[in-house]
């Protein structure tokens, strides 16, 4: 099964702040993410390419989503990455045109 990421734009949107954690202390944040939409079924959805610190951005076009980079499992339990692993897509080779 293949994935289709569509990232829309280059820009990449970056916001940070603050808050308490349980223990009363302050902790601050930054996220990043690219303005994307998924491709599965049949169906598109908007998503948000979430980025790590420090990690460049993705240019615009199409990718897919590269789940066994993402994949991490700690005591038998499989869960993803938050942050997201695209992988080029695979051109398709265009067929000629047929002989008349």
């Amino acid at each position: 099964m293949s994935i289709k990421v569509t990232v829309l734009k280059n820009e990449i949107d970056e916001r940070g702040g603050s808050f308490k954690n349980d223990a009363g202390e302050n902790v601050e944040y930054t996220t990043r993410k690219q303005k994307a939409k998924l491709e599965t079924g049949g169906f598109a959805y908007p998503f948000d390419v979430r980025l790590d610190k420090g990690q460049p951005g993705y240019p615009e076009g199409e990718y897919e989503l590269d789940v066994e980079s993402m994949l991490q499992v700690n005591k038998g339990v499989a869960s993803l990455s938050k942050f997201t692993v695209l992988r080029m897509a695979p051109k398709v080779a265009s067929r000629p045109a047929a002989q008349a």
